[in-house]
């Protein structure tokens, strides 16, 4: 017999267990770096490099980079909101939004 919960509603979709992010590296000292999550969380590796294209058009001198996160606790709770392939949003479950970023990410262009 299996464990495992019913499928979510689409109100009550899980977190995935992987998702991407843009990550801004600063470091003007020799051997330092700062770095700085700049994005939503992506389901997908694709919506986090439309992020990153989006943001390196518009700060030709930053450093960024797309990261990967994944945790192994079912179900997944991240910090900041996660957008799904499909554009639905699932909400911070301690509702924490990425800070300064008042926007939602413009959907890349369906092919």
């Amino acid at each position: 017999m299996s464990s495992k919960s019913p499928p979510h509603s689409q109100d009550q979709q899980a977190a995935p267990l992987t998702v991407f992010y843009v990550v801004e590296t600063t470091g003007h000292v020799s051997g330092e770096r700062h770095h700085r999550v700049c994005s939503h969380m992506f389901e997908t590796r694709l919506q986090a490099h439309t992020e990153l294209t989006r943001l390196e058009l518009g700060n030709a001198s930053g450093s960024f980079s797309i990261w990967k996160g994944t945790t192994y606790i079912e179900p997944a709770e991240w910090l900041y909101d996660v957008i799904m392939a499909d554009n639905t949003v699932i909400p911070a479950r301690r509702g924490h939004l990425l800070p300064g970023l008042h926007t939602r990410p413009t959907p890349a262009p369906r092919a």
